[in-house]
């Protein structure tokens, strides 16, 4: 493994080391050129690899080691707060970014951060290519206060289509997050809100444009003055849809899509007729219902009078009631037959208006913005 200048943690200056003031601090005196640390080994790609040849041969003694510098190369870099909410709900973290300028590829690890004389923290960092950049955080930033409120809320309708049977009312679930930043120290402050990107989500045009973006996360860029607090208004919206099948619609819902302005008059008009189509074919069959229910009655009676016949003797008074039950038989046999036409005549109308119903259904296209 390779070493970057004093041990396997690479140590980079943060952004307050660059002071004036007249001693040197640890940070500089690591990274300075007199610092007596010379790299031994040159960086080459290899593919996707990439892989550091050592100029020199280097003897190590038995039962000795020794540490071969590999790289000393400054980075771009700026001292940032890192908030996320699914970090940490009231603090970011105290953090870096950095660019690797260098022509060479750093290796991933650990990583120790000086500020100034002081040791600031710890933190990992992935392989770094030339020209990437890369947040890395390293403590707890405890002199930062962030809170945050969402609201959620549904949009009016902004589309009204209709095609294929189907009317489709187009509207956004918006969503708003805040994000309230009270820098509680003496020094500007930099922080960076990582914001989560949801599938289908979008950001609305009243939201400030991000600073970065990755496969999961916004990156907000927030500047805070000293003893200041600010906000990031996030707004989001997420396009939903309601669907009606016209051929299930009711007055209730053509009454709504009045009252909402969804539809004009001549689409009104088109519904209404596919309404009124539906109440006649329900007349007929409610009609049909009616006819096949007084002939299963009129069966069941005629079933009843031939039990009466078969149990009657033959004397006066049976054949008197046997005359009878044959003429309800002869008047109900006339009803079945006028029945029977009947039927045939309501069923041609159901499949009639039908018909014109299906078409009035398909025929029914609409497209208007609100």
């Amino acid at each position: 493994m390779g070493q970057q200048q004093l041990d396997n943690n690479r140590t980079f200056e943060s952004a307050r080391s660059f002071s004036t003031a007249p001693t040197v601090s640890l940070s500089n005196a690591i990274t300075s050129g007199e610092s007596g640390v010379t790299t031994e080994a040159i960086g080459n790609e290899v593919g996707d690899l990439f892989e550091y040849r050592i100029d020199q041969p280097i003897t190590v003694n038995r039962d000795r080691s020794a540490l071969i510098p590999i790289v000393q190369s400054k980075l771009e870099g700026e001292r940032v707060s890192i908030y996320n909410e699914a970090v940490r709900r009231d603090r970011p973290m105290s953090g870096l970014r950095l660019k690797n300028i260098s022509p060479l590829t750093l290796e991933g690890g650990s990583l120790t951060v000086l500020d100034g004389d002081a040791y600031a923290g710890e933190a990992l960092m992935e392989r770094l290519k030339p020209g990437e950049n890369r947040f890395v955080s390293f403590a707890l930033d405890l002199g930062t206060l962030v809170t945050t409120q969402a609201k959620a809320d549904r949009e009016p309708v902004f589309l009204v289509r209709a095609l294929n049977g189907v009317f489709q009312a187009h509207y956004h679930q918006a969503e708003k997050k805040t994000y309230t930043i009270t820098n509680q120290t003496d020094k500007p402050r930099v922080v960076y809100i990582e914001h989560p990107i949801r599938k289908d989500w979008v950001l609305s045009e009243s939201t400030p444009k991000p600073a970065s973006k990755t496969a999961s996360l916004y990156r907000f860029r927030v500047e805070v003055e000293p003893r200041k607090t600010t906000e990031l208004v996030i707004n989001e919206h997420l396009t939903l849809m309601d669907s009606y099948a016209i051929s299930n619609l009711s007055s209730r819902d053509l009454e709504l899509f009045v009252s909402r302005r969804y539809i004009d008059e001549a689409a009104r008009a088109s519904l209404q007729k596919v309404l009124d189509l539906k109440s006649n074919i329900a007349a007929v069959e409610a009609r049909l219902a009616g006819m096949d229910a007084e002939t299963r009655e009129i069966g069941e009676d005629q079933a009843r009078l031939r039990e009466n016949i078969k149990a009657l003797k033959e004397t006066a008074e049976a054949k008197q009631l046997i005359a009878r039950y044959v003429s309800k038989a002869n008047e109900q046999e006339s009803r079945i037959e006028q029945i029977t036409t009947e039927r045939k005549a309501a069923a041609a109308e159901r499949a009639r208006l039908q018909t014109e119903l299906e078409a009035a259904i398909r025929t029914f296209v609409f497209d208007r913005k609100l």
